[in-house]
């Protein structure tokens, strides 16, 4: 009786109810959707690191323990050398290994340039720990590690040649002339947030000959594979060993693909619920909207409140009438937010490359907070009309 009184009031009252419902709908629409292009990012950055290649550990300057996100020394000088390589590859159970520099500068075609493009200078082995499949000519191999040549992404390629063949072709990196031999093929994700920074657009030159024509040049990251028998992680303390016979233990670390999504996600996660802690304003201005017109609306109701209590009505079960009300104009924000939600991720995965990932849990979360707003401001009103005398309410007009 209570629910079917609740509702019909609401439909009565129609437009009273949208505009109450409005506020929550922001706040619901603000919440799902920024929840869901985390998740979104989420993905893409897996996809990126599991891009990888399997069983990978990645050696990289600094220390990071305990659950750290960063590293005062990450932004310093690497400590890392050839040498620190030759030593890992000759771990039982590692199959390669190879050093990484990142080289700054544009690539260049001519009159064309790519400046989002990452260059990255990396031996031969590379190619064995991270597979590609080539879309023209082929990765470059130890006897061309000497040589000025070059592997681009796709979307470098596309960049610089759009539909032309880009083999044989000259680019310019930092100045020095590279020969392109092979170019690697689009993926399915290259229109994903990250495929811009990620290994669809990249350009790999032999680490090589890079040292030999740069100054100072540093190991910034040491790529390896282990054997497809070998857990990474039981590797991690051997390989901690052996580097920690040259270096101090505080200037480098050994990470897994885990320990590496670990890191972004502790970042995603606080970044998350910061944000979304700043956008469920919202919400509470929503509920206060909620409250301020079920106390309106008790007011206007007082004679509805007093026939009800003449017939029989107990106070709890004008508490409850009232409370279901704020509930149900809670959910319908809510609702409201998720229709308009979905529609907004929809657009955002065809006109950008962020791609927000909506899943029933997160769904579940928008209708939870929604209708618990409602019933948490509507506790005031629904007091409010519990307690009203009927004789007095009678009187109303």
């Amino acid at each position: 009786m209570n629910f079917r009184s609740a509702i019909g009031s609401l439909f009565e009252h129609c437009q009273r109810t949208l505009l109450s419902s409005l506020g929550v709908m922001v706040g619901s629409l603000a919440v799902i959707l920024l929840i869901s292009v985390a998740r979104g990012v989420q993905r893409d950055i897996t996809k990126q690191v599991n891009d990888l290649g399997v069983n990978v550990l990645v050696v990289i300057p600094g220390r990071i323990d305990g659950g750290a996100m960063f590293s005062p020394n990450l932004a310093g000088l690497s400590y890392l050398s050839e040498a620190d390589v030759a030593k890992v590859r000759r771990v039982p159970g590692v199959l390669t290994a190879t050093p990484l520099m990142f080289v700054g500068g544009a690539i260049r075609y001519g009159d064309k340039v790519s400046p989002s493009t990452f260059v990255i200078a990396a031996n031969s082995p590379w190619f064995q720990i991270r597979p590609v499949e080539m879309a023209e000519g082929r990765p470059f191999s130890s006897e061309d590690a000497a040589k000025a040549v070059c592997v681009i992404g796709s979307v470098a390629k596309e960049h610089l040649f759009g539909q032309a063949s880009a083999l044989g072709k000259e680019v310019l990196v930092n100045g020095k002339s590279f020969k392109i031999v092979g170019v690697t093929r689009d993926k399915s994700n290259d229109d994903s947030l990250f495929s811009m920074g990620g290994f669809e657009n990249v350009t790999i030159v032999p680490f090589d000959y890079l040292k030999a024509h740069v100054p100072n040049p540093q190991v910034h990251r040491i790529m390896l594979q282990t054997a497809p028998d070998r857990e990474p992680k039981a590797l991690v303390a051997m390989i901690e060993r052996v580097l920690g016979e040259r270096l101090n233990r505080d200037t480098f670390s050994v990470l897994t693909q885990k320990d590496l999504l670990k890191l972004v996600y502790q970042l995603m996660d606080i970044l998350t619920w910061l944000l979304t802690g700043l956008t469920s304003i919202g919400l509470f201005v929503g509920g206060v909207g909620i409250m301020v017109i079920m106390l309106m609306s008790v007011n206007e109701r007082a004679k509805e409140i007093g026939v009800r209590k003449a017939v029989g009505a107990r106070n709890r079960d004008i508490f409850r009438q009232f409370l279901v009300e704020a509930g149900a104009i809670g959910l319908l924000g809510g609702a409201m937010g998720l229709g308009i939600s979905a529609i907004a991720a929809l657009v955002l995965s065809q006109l950008t490359p962020i791609h927000p990932l909506i899943t029933l849990d997160t769904v579940a979360l928008g209708f939870f907070v929604s209708v618990g707003v409602g019933g948490v401001f509507g506790i005031v009103p629904a007091m409010r009309a519990s307690i009203k005398d009927p004789v007095v309410s009678l009187r109303s007009e």
